[in-house]
């Protein structure tokens, strides 16, 4: 048992309560594991959902009853961006076609790892690089993907906080194109590509527009 004393250290018989099943250490080590074990579960719920290629209403509202019976876990992710989403989208009782998509390509996301820190693992999306300075006043932006920073229009109303303009589609007029984080790495086989690929032909030709990651554009809202 060297290997135990070398990583813990040695202790007195009075001081080591490490058996002691109400030891706030034991007490944590078992709460952790419980949340490993519901994400990990969690995990699987998404991956089965997405079986059929679509996530429709009902497995959107058993995802949330499965979320609001293991809240240990709501301040981990992916069950605290999925649960907020979920919560917001069903608020009026119904699932539109737009809801639907940022959803699928939510629980997408959900499968994939992240870094330990939490922060998305870098894909190979056609970000500009280096990353430009943002000018919000007057620009034009298209948001595309789902986005951590939260719903679609919560993330339009930054923007027109800062004095920029949100637009749907990706135009010779637009400015910058940014790519929400969830979902990021499957790009090419979303919806939301089309945009990528349109912004990234249009750059490409002279176009002075940028394509730009959730997280250099959060670093300029907050």
């Amino acid at each position: 048992m060297s290997w135990f004393r070398n990583l813990f250290g040695s202790r007195s018989s009075e001081d080591n309560k490490i058996n002691d099943p109400e030891d706030p250490r034991l007490l944590k080590i078992h709460a952790n594991r419980l949340i490993n074990r519901d994400i990990d579960q969690l995990t699987g719920i998404c991956e089965f959902a997405l079986q059929d290629g679509h996530v429709d209403q009902s497995e959107a509202e058993a995802i949330l009853g499965w979320l609001n019976n293991h809240k240990a876990c709501l301040d981990t992710w992916p069950a605290n961006v999925l649960y907020d989403r979920l919560r917001r989208i069903l608020a009026d009782g119904a699932l539109d076609s737009d809801e639907q998509a940022d959803l699928l390509t939510l629980i997408m996301r959900v499968a994939s790892p992240r870094a330990i820190d939490g922060s998305v693992i870098p894909s190979s999306l056609p970000i500009d690089d280096p990353v430009p300075d943002i000018i919000f006043e007057g620009r034009n932006f298209c948001l595309t993907g789902v986005f951590d920073f939260g719903s679609r229009a919560e993330c339009q109303e930054a923007v027109v906080r800062h004095g920029g303009i949100p637009i749907k589609g990706v135009t010779k007029k637009l400015h910058y194109l940014v790519i929400g984080n969830v979902g990021s790495e499957v790009w090419k086989h979303t919806s939301f590509g089309l945009k990528i690929a349109k912004a990234v032909s249009y750059r490409e030709s002279g176009v002075p527009l940028a394509i730009i990651a959730e997280n250099h554009w959060t670093d300029h809202i907050v």
